[in-house]
């Protein structure tokens, strides 16, 4: 058996001498320090100082001023003035403060070894574990020690207030750099384009840090929407990682070749009406496509980590991570034990929102809506429609929530209302619009419902469905003008209860 080598933990105890005598010579300081240290930040070794610190936050949280008088009387009424040095020790700590000011490298320094320290033990804890056999599930064993190394890491990141004077710099030199544009449909320097020039009017593109949630009922399209975002990112040179819970990657590329080449979908799953024009179109889709930077991971039941791991590799791989799509975000696992699911979406939704910021990426998240959409009279979603968490709504940057018109739906009476009837005439118009932009070919006008956008605007942008072919196309100027058109003659119908 290899013998055990007891190594003296990481501390400073110089440091741990500065920052407790700066606390006893200036109040200041005293409420800084307490605002950033805890006791369990002063080395075991170092006991002394544990319990000197004790007492003074003990002071603090009593009002009581803090000086060596007092620290000795409450050291004395805790019992602890033996192990704390004495009195002696109290003044040599308060006489050896020459200068406040190396207090805040101090203070970092007391606290990263505290880290490391915690680090260590950490990583002890779950070695023994690895040797001690008693690991029932690797993937959760992994996924519980990933948590805690990052709640680790979590605890240093301690932020502090930034002057208006540093803010507005940073922001003067992030507008110079900003480039003139004639048209109010631009997408952001950084941004990542959507493909569809309504849909960047309101959203200037997806940006970095954002989680953007595209969520319908089953069969309005919301798989396809996703992947019409990533290939019109990858087709602007971005970088797509695509996780797809549902769909094999070979069946997600054949609806990107159909897309791409306007040859119906059956046509490549049947074969039926192929011919030598047809097969070089498809041919050169597949070209297209092998050429942009799209990868896919189509694991079943992926676990939350094994996406966030997956993502820092490939942004290592490439160098550059222009968006991620997760379809879709209820099949994701977390390998924990939740008592409800809604609070195993909600670690999955706050994940995916961290992901985003950490990799400076926009997060798209496919979503499902609930079943409270079908007993609307115009079927219309809501952000409170979101299926199994209201973490999703909150997490989320942009909430895009598609909304297909049934025609055929009927009131259950039998008796449509005066503005049923006006709706239904609105819908009916504005579908005859979307036949004439395809002249007369099968599609659907899908709404595309911005009910969320914390930085930009939030309405309607009109797509054009063709199911057959899987992709969403935009509106001409003039169809989409006519299209606004009815949707404001809508509005006028006045105050509905």
């Amino acid at each position: 058996m290899a013998k055990v080598i007891n190594k003296v933990l990481p501390h400073n105890s110089e440091a741990e001498k500065a920052v407790l005598g700066s606390m006893i010579r200036s109040s200041a300081i005293l409420y800084d320090v307490m605002a950033q240290l805890t006791m369990n930040d002063f080395y075991e070794g170092n006991e002394n100082h544990r319990v000197i610190f004790a007492a003074m936050e003990r002071l603090y949280r009593r009002g009581v001023p803090v000086d060596v008088q007092t620290i000795t009387d409450e050291l004395i009424n805790s019992k602890d003035i033996d192990v704390s040095g004495g009195l002696e020790y109290l003044v040599e700590l308060s006489d050896s403060i020459i200068t406040f000011a190396n207090i805040d490298q101090y203070i970092r320094i007391v606290k990263e070894q505290s880290t490391l320290r915690a680090f260590l033990k950490t990583v002890e804890n779950y070695a023994a574990k690895c040797y001690s056999s008693d690991i029932e599930s690797v993937n959760k064993f992994l996924e519980t020690a990933q948590k805690d190394i990052t709640a680790i890491t979590e605890k240093r990141r301690v932020g502090d207030f930034q002057t208006s004077k540093e803010v507005s710099e940073n922001l003067a030199k992030e507008l110079s750099t900003l480039k003139p544009s004639t048209t109010d449909d631009s997408v952001t320097e950084n941004g990542v384009p959507t493909g569809y020039s309504e849909l960047n009017k309101k959203t200037h593109g997806f940006q970095r840090g954002e989680l953007i949630v595209v969520a319908a009922r089953p069969g309005v399209g919301k798989t396809t929407l996703s992947l019409n975002l990533a290939f019109n990112a990858a087709k602007h040179g971005h970088t797509v990682a695509y996780f797809s819970l549902e769909m094999p990657a070979q069946q997600l590329f054949k609806r990107l070749v159909s897309a791409d080449s306007n040859v119906k979908l059956d046509s490549l799953i049947s074969g039926f009406g192929l011919n030598q024009n047809v097969q070089l179109k498809l041919q050169q889709s597949c070209n297209a496509l092998s050429k942009m930077n799209i990868y896919v991971d189509d694991t079943a039941g992926i676990q939350i980590l094994d996406i966030v791991a997956k993502c820092r590799k490939l942004k290592e791989k490439t160098g550059e991570l222009g968006l991620v799509v997760v379809d879709y975000i209820g099949l994701v696992r977390t390998n924990q034990r939740y008592d409800n699911r809604q609070l195993e979406v909600q670690y999955v939704s706050q994940t995916l929102k961290k992901l985003a910021l950490d990799l400076k990426v926009p997060v798209i998240a496919v979503a499902q809506l609930n079943r409270n959409v079908e007993q609307r009279s115009n079927g219309e979603p809501q952000l409170s429609d979101l299926r199994e968490s209201g973490s999703i709504e909150q997490d989320a940057d942009i909430v895009l929530l598609l909304h297909e018109t049934q025609l055929e739906k009927a009131n259950e009476s039998g008796k449509a209302s005066i503005f049923e009837k006006q709706d239904r005439a609105v819908n009916e118009a504005q579908q005859a619009v979307a036949r004439q932009e395809t002249g007369g070919a099968d599609a659907k006008l899908v709404n595309i419902i911005i009910a969320k956008n914390r930085s930009g605007q939030q309405g309607k942008v009109a797509l054009l469905f063709r199911r057959q072919f899987c992709k969403f196309d935009a509106l001409s100027r003039e169809g989409n003008a006519q299209i606004q058109s009815l949707e404001a003659e809508r509005l006028t119908y006045g105050t509905r209860d």
